[in-house]
């Protein structure tokens, strides 16, 4: 068999990022299967019409072999050895088996083909694996290269000649009948054929291995490609705002707060965020700063979301869901170019380039954003010297970035692939710090280098990660001691999983299992000792994923088990077990149980910082706690999903969750102490991070679904339900800082003259915070209640390509235009929203 590199590319891709189903694939398999289901009632001419329109929405080899099987079938020969042709052209996995076919088709032609002078021979069907190419076998492909854009051509006239006709929802006439009145005698030859459904979803993040998204034990929401091109968003948080459960704050124009399923708050730390499965959080914080990512939106092929604990599997930080962004595949799609600008002073600028030689494939990309800030502080003049400003500017934006990535992919041989991966962002920003600390810039530069290396089913890799620079108050006076401070945060991750598939009687098993070692290191001005005192740690993970079949019932068992260095390993234990009925084909229910935690973080564990109260010169000694232990969050969650047409997806989910351990600040201990000049100030008492007895059960119920009506016309709505309640030392209060009600709804239409049209809403029902500070008179931590009014935010896009080849395309973006009316906070410490007027051009090719 010859080497396959476009197969070992697409399954290392399946380990770092996988196929994903977007609104183009929803039309590409309503066709597909309705090819299928023609075809096999005998009609296929019609069903063969149906597997082109799917190719021609997105082209895919199995496509072409099905072609193929349908000719054959049908009795065209001729026709049939074309598309094997074509389908062997991709490097299938089952050359050999196609080649019999296709030497059993060519036969039988030969035998029912008139006597050919030896003269004039017939030149032979190039076969895959010959070597070097023939002259007839050159001028055999180029022959194919014209029955393609013949093909292309046909389809094209087909599509202009639909667009003169409303878009309407296909309506099953019955069966086609077919120019062959009897079927042709059974080939001696009958392979299989490829087993992989082009168009199925594939979700990765679950379990860490390709899944129908059926299979998966946890209720999973996928963002693809089509919903990124065509929403109105500009950042990834703000495209995560139409999943159920889920819950975005905008603080400033750089920086988004985000929480699955409630506990959401600034710098929130319960949420694992990945891209390509490679963490993003800052270690000292638990944070992530979205702003930071690499990477461009361009390139992302989808992002998965799980809402529920991850840790079996993920270990420390997947509390409440966990995010994974998954860049496209090196070598796929076109390169593109991008140009945005509009209110409030934002702009942005994007470029990704991608190719494939031979075994070889390679992405680059590159870009800019500015965003205003949405409420500009006090303007201060610029030779005023008692107000010191982060940043240089009179008027700093609110986001300030630069980023660049690659990533090359290459085989080795047939079963091993590497892939190399490097990306940087540099940048300034705006955000609002935890606690009593004031607003804050942060001028961060972010460097990540990654490996990977596949071998059969092994897989390794390994990355690095950096983020330093230095962060302090937005606006500070003469005579204030110093909040400024410098920081440097490395992680290096290492890793290894090998999934393997196997049998035992009537049961199929997917066993994944791995282990890793993550090192810190973080030096940081507010820890003890200050920014000059380094601290390091050494962290050990292993993990184990078992998905069991029999039949209709499916049971999944994963354990997962941290090293911490101040965690003692029972307290790291997260087990996951999930049972699943498949219903129906396309049905399945699930019951899930688990438990994930969150480890202190280096703030909680090394804290060593002055905190500045309302009197100037006062201060009080934060101190870190290393006995700390993690929060935990218990989850039972019932959920049903299902895919029973092609013309929809729906998924439902009750849940409890409990949690306990969650970490705050305890009441100031008082002391007297002298001046400390170094802190220019008196220090008056103590506080340190300690787990609060309170425990918090939410109760929740989520449902989402997404209809495909007819071609081009993408429509999705889903409703949330939350409440919270905690109970500590006999009293009980519900927590309403999250809104018990989130509803989402919205759609795109992609209509025949090259125009497509958006439109989301997403509504929030009222909040009540409460603000924790401490009081300037007793030094005890109070609860300050601050309200927030329902909120509505709205976003539209009008996208027009002008010319037939759609590669230019120009849109307009109106992001919360209700704003003028309606002016909304997302926390009530965070800025006014207003509107954003978009203008936007792009380019692929």
């Amino acid at each position: 068999m010859t080497p396959r590199p476009t197969l070992l590319l697409l399954a290392l891709a399946t380990l770092i990022s996988t196929p994903a189903f977007a609104g183009k694939e929803d039309d590409a398999r309503r066709y597909f299967n309705r090819g299928l289901e023609l075809v096999e009632s005998g009609a296929y001419e019609a069903g063969i019409e149906q597997f082109e329109l799917a190719y021609q929405a997105v082209p895919h080899p199995v496509v072409l072999y099905n072609i193929a099987r349908a000719y054959t079938d049908a009795g065209e020969y001729e026709a049939a050895i074309r598309y094997f042709e074509l389908y062997l052209a991709s490097d299938p996995p089952d050359v050999a088996e196609v080649n019999q076919l296709v030497d059993a088709l060519e036969a039988r032609m030969a035998s029912s083909a008139p006597a050919v002078s030896p003269s004039t021979p017939t030149p032979s069907a190039p076969k895959a694996g010959g070597g070097t190419a023939t002259a007839e076998e050159l001028a055999e492909l180029r022959r194919h290269a014209q029955e393609l854009a013949d093909l292309a051509e046909r389809l094209a006239e087909r599509e202009e000649a639909a667009a003169q006709a409303p878009v309407q929802t296909p309506v099953d006439t019955g069966p086609v009948q077919t120019t062959v009145s009897d079927p042709p005698p059974p080939l001696d030859v009958a392979p299989a054929g490829p087993t992989v459904d082009p168009y199925q979803r594939v979700v990765v993040t679950a379990s860490r291995f390709g899944q129908d998204p059926l299979d998966s034990p946890s209720a999973i929401t996928l963002i693809t490609r089509d919903d990124i091109e065509l929403s109105a968003a500009n950042s990834i948080p703000e495209l995560l705002q139409q999943v159920p459960g889920v819950d975005v704050m905008q603080l400033t124009a750089g920086q988004h707060d985000l929480s699955i399923r409630g506990f959401n708050r600034r710098l929130s730390n319960k949420v694992l965020v990945l891209i390509d499965g490679r963490s993003t959080y800052l270690d000292f914080l638990g944070a992530t700063f979205w702003a930071a990512f690499p990477v461009q939106l361009e390139e992302i092929e989808r992002i998965e979301v799980i809402r529920g604990p991850g840790s079996a599997v993920y270990g420390a930080n997947a509390v409440t869901g966990v995010i994974n962004v998954i860049t496209r595949t090196p070598g796929e799609g076109k390169q593109s170019v991008a140009f945005d600008a509009g209110t409030p002073g934002y702009a942005r600028a994007s470029g990704v380039a991608t190719g494939r030689a031979g075994p070889t494939a390679w992405r680059l990309s590159a870009g800019l954003q500015k965003h205003g800030s949405w409420a500009q502080q006090t303007i201060v003049p610029s030779d005023d010297p008692s107000v010191q400003p982060f940043l240089d500017d009179e008027n700093p934006l609110g986001l300030d970035v630069l980023r660049a990535n690659a990533r090359v992919d290459r085989t080795l041989g047939e079963d091993a692939a590497v892939s190399l991966s490097a990306g940087l962002m540099q940048g300034t920003s705006e955000f609002y710090n935890i606690g009593a600390l004031p607003e804050f810039g942060l001028e961060m530069r972010h460097h990540y280098v990654r490996a990977d290396a596949l071998a059969g089913n092994l897989h390794v890799w390994g990355f690095w990660n950096s983020y330093s620079g230095r962060t302090g108050p937005w606006l500070a006076f003469e005579g204030e001691r110093s909040l400024d401070s410098t920081f440097d945060n490395e992680v290096v991750d290492a890793e290894f999983e090998a999934p393997t598939q196997f049998d035992t009687g009537p049961v199929h098993h997917t066993l994944n299992a791995g282990g890793g070692w993550r090192y810190k290191y973080i030096r940081f001005g507010f820890l003890e000792g200050g920014a000059d005192t380094p601290y390091v740690e050494n962290h050990y993970q292993a993990f184990v994923n078992e998905q069991a079949t029999w039949g209709r019932v499916g049971g999944v068992a994963s354990l997962r088990i941290d090293a911490h260095p101040l965690i003692p390993l029972t307290q790291t234990i997260s087990p996951r077990l999930a049972l699943l009925v498949r219903a129906a084909k396309a049905t399945s229910i699930r019951a899930t149980a688990g438990s994930a935690y969150r480890a202190p973080t280096a703030i909680e564990s090394y804290m060593g910082f002055a905190l500045p109260t309302t009197v100037d010169g006062i201060y009080i000694e934060d101190k870190g706690n290393r006995e700390l232990s993690p929060e935990r969050i218990g989850t039972l969650e019932l959920g049903i999903h299902d895919e029973s047409t092609a013309y929809h997806v729906a998924d439902a989910v009750v849940y409890v969750a409990r949690v306990t351990d969650l970490i705050g600040l305890a009441d100031v201990t008082t002391g007297i102490y002298p001046f400390d000049p170094n802190e220019v100030g008196i220090q008056i008492g103590e506080t340190g991070w300690i787990n609060e007895t309170a425990v918090a059960t939410a109760y929740g119920a989520e449902g989402e679904v997404e209809v495909f009506p007819a071609d081009g016309v993408d429509l999705f709505g889903n409703v949330a339900l939350r409440q919270t309640r905690e109970t500590d030392d006999g009293t009980s209060l519900i927590d309403r800082s999250s809104s018990e009600l989130m509803l989402n709804a919205g759609g795109s239409v992609r209509t025949p003259w090259r125009t497509d049209l958006t439109l989301e809403g997403h509504y929030l029902t009222a909040q009540d915070w409460r603000l924790r500070t401490f009081d300037p008179d007793t030094l005890e931590l109070v609860d300050i209640p601050a309200h927030l009014d329902a909120r509505f935010l709205m976003s539209g896009r009008v996208a027009v390509r002008p010319i037939p080849e759609e590669d230019l395309e120009f849109a307009f973006v109106a992001w919360n235009p209700l704003a003028g009316s309606f002016p909304f906070r997302e926390h009530p410490e965070g800025q006014i929203l207003t509107s954003r007027w978009i203008g936007q051009v792009a380019w692929r090719f």
